[in-house]
């Protein structure tokens, strides 16, 4: 049967082995598993960059579309308007038909101008897609590279910490079973700390002044000592 210093000392050896388990297990359950989510945030946030160059390029193509059809439409007037000047009787509708003529070779003329800046736009704008497209490939080979290397990293912590589990069921086994339930408890409520040095009068987890009759039940050594604020177990080094 082990003295409560000697399960002191074996609790000591697993709580340095439960605080590489509780780190190790940080990677695999929250950091990692983070790191993922960012790679797939900031990978959509590309992806969603494109998608809007895309629909900002359509719209141009759309719009000079639109106005293709306008300044069709205003040909078609003029060519139409031209055949008319034959068929009036009269020198004021001539004049007025003339005027109308060349108020709509006025708005195709504009209308001309304006397709050619659309077209300067659609252009460029086409150029900024294909060019986004192969930089979002390149990205996605890096992003695939560190979704790779996260795999790897993930398995090597599964791997420590079956091998941590291993050495710490050897060295739990080597105190009394109510120790070892009272270490358990503590450990998987305190994120790996489940002892606590006194430092002084000070508990050295919580750091708040511990009683003196609790301290000299702690140098006494005949029981297992908790910290009234924090619940660690407490000991002391000669």
């Amino acid at each position: 049967m082990t003295s409560t210093k000697e399960s002191i000392d074996i609790l000591k050896r697993a709580q340095a082995i439960d605080r590489d388990l509780y780190l190790a297990n940080s990677e695999t359950t929250q950091d990692i598993p983070e790191s993922r989510d960012k790679i797939k945030r900031d990978l959509e946030a590309e992806k969603e960059h494109l998608r809007q160059l895309e629909a900002d390029f359509k719209k141009l193509q759309m719009k000079q579309k639109e106005k293709d059809g306008e300044l069709a439409q205003k040909e078609a007037n003029v060519k139409k308007y031209e055949g008319q000047l034959s068929q009036v009787k009269t020198n004021k509708e001539y004049s007025a038909l003339q005027q109308e003529i060349a108020s709509m070779k006025a708005d195709g003329s504009l209308l001309e101008e304006e397709i050619i800046k659309i077209m300067d736009q659609v252009e460029a704008a086409s150029e900024e897609v294909k060019k986004e497209r192969e930089r979002l490939k390149i990205i996605e080979k890096e992003y695939q590279a560190r979704e790779a290397e996260l795999d790897q990293k993930n398995k090597s912590y599964l791997e420590k910490i079956e091998t941590l589990r291993k050495e710490r069921a050897a060295i739990v086994e080597q105190v009394q079973p109510e120790a070892r339930a009272l270490y358990d408890l503590i450990i998987q409520k305190k994120q790996g700390m489940a002892l606590a040095k006194i430092n002084g009068e000070i508990c050295g987890a919580c750091q708040l002044q511990l009683r003196a009759q609790l301290i000299n039940e702690v140098r006494l050594a005949q029981v297992l000592t908790v910290c009234e604020n924090c619940s660690r177990i407490l000991y002391v080094e000669d």
